[in-house]
């Protein structure tokens, strides 16, 4: 029986730091709001932790968002908020949760705010996330900036994307698609216009049904996989040809 105790406590550990990690988000809460987005021609959306959704849908005429607000202590989730305003033909959405530094006991406590924001179909969208996984859906001329997370783009007029680390998905696209990534692989499928990767860092490559162009200016030794391109391609010659890890 002495043997069988520690085992016990071995088989038990795993299922006690998941209940640690799950008390840490203890208290939720929805948050909401509606903005009139009549005559607008641009949503800017600033995220913060947790998961950004940023979805276009037909005859939509505001900028609903629905989110919630995750926190380990019950004074730091009544502080996360969701802020939103019209500044001419601009919608704002901006997530509103304080710094863990900021007047905290506890430097290691939770708190996000996971939002998911419907616009009007085929408005341009400007998005600036912080971490967490970005989703975006059926908007117009795209402009991302991202430090940390997953970033899934699909049936957008153009997309440009400067991240920070994590992996990046890009398809169905009417125009051109710029990106600079720090980290992480990268996937692009189905552009009518051209490609440019820039400022590339570590992890794989692989484009595929482009009609225009195809130009990657630094690799890094990426291994880079491309086919269906109609136009030039231009890729550093040290990775031309070699298999992606896809």
């Amino acid at each position: 029986m002495r043997r069988a105790l520690p085992l016990l406590l071995l088989a038990l550990a795993p299922a006690a730091a998941r209940a640690q990690d799950y008390a840490r988000d203890e208290y939720t809460a929805p948050r909401e709001a509606d903005v009139d987005a009549r005559g607008a021609r641009r949503v800017s959306v600033e995220g913060h932790a947790g998961y950004l959704r940023v979805r276009g849908v037909e005859g939509l005429t505001q900028v609903r968002v629905r989110g919630t607000a995750r926190a380990s202590r019950r004074e730091v989730l009544d502080r996360i908020r969701i802020e939103t305003r019209r500044d001419g033909d601009v919608v704002l959405v901006r997530a509103d949760v304080p710094d863990q530094r900021d007047g905290d006991r506890w430097g290691d406590d939770n708190r996000a705010l996971d939002l998911v924001v419907e616009v009007p179909l085929g408005i341009a969208a400007d998005v600036r996330d912080g971490s967490g996984a970005l989703e975006v859906r059926g908007v117009g001329a795209l402009d991302v900036e991202d430090g940390s997370g997953e970033i899934d783009v699909r049936d957008v007029a153009s997309a440009r994307i400067r991240d920070g680390s994590g992996e990046i998905r890009v398809e169905d696209v009417r125009g051109d698609v710029r990106l600079s990534d720090g980290s992480g692989s990268i996937a692009v499928r189905r552009v009518r216009g051209s490609v440019l990767v820039e400022n590339d860092g570590s992890g794989g490559i692989e484009v595929r049904e482009v009609e225009g162009d195809l130009t990657v200016d630094r690799a890094r030794g990426r291994a880079i996989s491309y086919s269906d391109v109609r136009g030039r391609v231009d890729v550093p010659r040290d990775t031309r040809g070699r298999r992606s890890w896809y």
